[in-house]
């Protein structure tokens, strides 16, 4: 689902404070990303302003194609540094998708997508969540990247009828 992180945040997005630690991750999603195999993650110079890529994204789930465009994205963020609000980033990713750009394009520009990304928005709201990645596992939520074994006690408790908590 679709989840601003910062809803206040302009188009353009904002350039990160200075002394803000560069590019490097900060603890625990460092040492969650190394222990994953992400070695080449950075944070990106800016906080960036998503929309354009959460709605893109609704477009690739209408085509079947959610779990390509999303890893995609990820990449182009995290790895290669890419600014995904930027059209000629989403067509490169929309095209290595093999999506319709020129129908991604002027959905993008209507913004067609922009009450259901809100509407996910506000529910993940209204399950308490104020951060991403976020996760419902059973009848638990919990916010946050978390190791495997918070993933694994979490599907244990909600097999056996439990709650999960955060971690």
């Amino acid at each position: 689902m679709a989840f601003l992180l910062r809803p206040d945040l302009p188009p353009g997005g904002r350039p990160r404070a200075e002394g803000s630690g560069g590019d490097e991750l900060r603890e625990p999603m460092r040492t969650n990303a190394l222990e994953s195999g992400l070695t080449r993650m950075k944070r990106p110079p800016k906080t960036p302003y998503s929309v354009p890529a959460l709605e893109a994204t609704e477009y690739a789930k209408e085509n079947g194609k959610f779990d390509e465009f999303h890893k995609a994205c990820y990449v182009a963020l995290w790895d290669d540094g890419r600014d995904l609000e930027q059209m000629d980033v989403l067509e490169d990713i929309a095209r290595e998708c093999d999506l319709d750009w020129p129908e991604l394009r002027e959905r993008l520009e209507s913004r067609y997508y922009q009450d259901v990304t809100m509407e996910q928005y506000m529910q993940g709201r209204k399950l308490g969540f104020n951060g991403i990645p976020g996760f419902i596992i059973g009848n638990g939520a919990f916010t946050g990247a978390a190791p495997y074994e918070t993933f694994k006690m979490a599907a244990e408790l909600a097999l056996s009828g439990g709650h999960t908590v955060s971690p």
